[in-house]
């Protein structure tokens, strides 16, 4: 019993001493947790003047970084089909009988080209009746009957023009619907042409980008199909009426082709890149070195082995590099908090420049969350 009793002393309850040592392991854990969390410094990233907070996930990750020159491009991108600038489908101004079809599809065609005929013998024939009957009036008829005689010509000639099918303007045939000796009626589809001398994208950009897109604004175009090419393009139309589906919203904006070439087919899937803002050759910094600490924004400089706190004047950014419009200069040398050094060399051009990062919902390395 006294050994018993000894050994209670010495271990206590053993219940009590499991539930003691989880308690303080407990303890241990958030004190590790606030202190990485309150510990941290944050950095953040001027994204087109917008927020952006950034937050380095490991204070000891520290790189020296040159100010360089570089052309940050801030672009707005958006997905739509190639689509031609004028498509049109023909028909006849009234029912009759197909009498033929000059075209097929695949033709190119010119403004005024004749496409197809209706049988017009009883028109042809009243158009000659009223003609004959005009010029004998000219001879010695009283003004009034000339002028009746005239007015039949002119109706008759009217109805047998509408038993031609012409082009309206020079283009591609892309859809043949009837043949020789079919009955048709005026709302029956004959021909279907495209202008293939101009191409557009449609397409819809949301509502908290659209203030940034305006007419002229230059346009990268790449095709799905033809991915390595990019294309010029244009902004040629922003509507004034935005489409509602759902809660999101978007407004309609048309994108035209600068240039054209054989490979452009109506139903492409092209990428557009809408350049919305950019900035050539300017010193720039990654977003990684950019502090803001009361409501300004600084750059840590290292200068001689000696770091300090320098203020900066930020302008332009991509999401990946930062305008620096005064502060440091070309030269300077700087801290990037969590910096993923290899991208600095890569983007196209090298120091002249890099690809277009779109503004809105980019989602760099390192980031918890998409810059906006």
């Amino acid at each position: 019993m006294g050994n018993a009793h000894d050994r209670a002393g010495r271990g206590g309850n053993p219940v009590k001493r499991r539930r003691g040592l989880f308690i303080g392991l407990i303890i241990v854990i958030l004190l590790v947790v606030g202190a990485v969390v309150y510990g941290i410094p944050r950095r953040v990233a001027d994204v087109a003047g917008g927020p952006g907070a950034r937050v380095a996930t490991d204070p000891l990750v520290r790189a020296t970084v040159p100010v360089q020159r570089r052309d940050i491009i801030h672009t707005i991108t958006a997905t739509g089909n190639v689509q031609p600038a004028r498509q049109v489908d023909l028909r006849f101004a009234r029912s009759g009988r197909v009498q033929e079809v000059l075209v097929q599809v695949g033709d190119r065609v010119e403004e005024g080209q004749l496409l197809a005929r209706l049988d017009n013998r009883e028109q042809e024939l009243a158009y000659i009746r009223a003609r004959n009957a005009y010029e004998i009036a000219l001879i010695d008829a009283a003004p009034n009957t000339v002028r009746e005689r005239e007015i039949d010509m002119e109706l008759a000639r009217d109805a047998l023009e509408q038993t031609y099918l012409r082009a309206p303007f020079a283009g591609v045939v892309t859809e043949v619907a009837v043949e020789p000796g079919q009955s048709v009626g005026a709302s029956d589809l004959i021909v279907q042409l495209v202008d293939d001398s101009s191409f557009l994208v449609r397409v819809a950009v949301d509502e908290l980008d659209i203030a940034r897109v305006q007419e002229g604004q230059r346009v990268d175009i790449r095709l799905d199909a033809d991915p390595g090419r990019v294309r010029p393009g244009v902004v040629d139309h922003v509507s004034m009426v935005a489409n509602t589906s759902g809660s999101v919203v978007t407004v309609p904006v048309t994108v035209r082709f600068l240039e054209t070439d054989d490979f452009l087919r109506p139903g492409y899937t092209a990428t557009l890149q809408i350049i919305v803002a950019e900035a050539r050759g300017v010193p720039v910094v990654p977003v990684e070195a950019i502090w803001e600490e009361g409501g300004r924004r600084t750059v840590t400089r290292v200068r001689n082995g000696a770091e300090e706190i320098v203020p900066v004047e930020t302008g332009l950014s991509d999401g990946i590099w930062v305008e620096i419009v005064a502060g440091v200069e070309p030269g300077d040398e700087v801290i990037a908090l969590n910096y993923l050094g290899g991208r600095a060399s890569g983007g196209a051009g090298g120091a002249g420049g890099r690809a277009a990062v779109p503004a809105r919902g980019v989602q760099v390395p390192g980031i918890p969350f998409p810059v906006r």
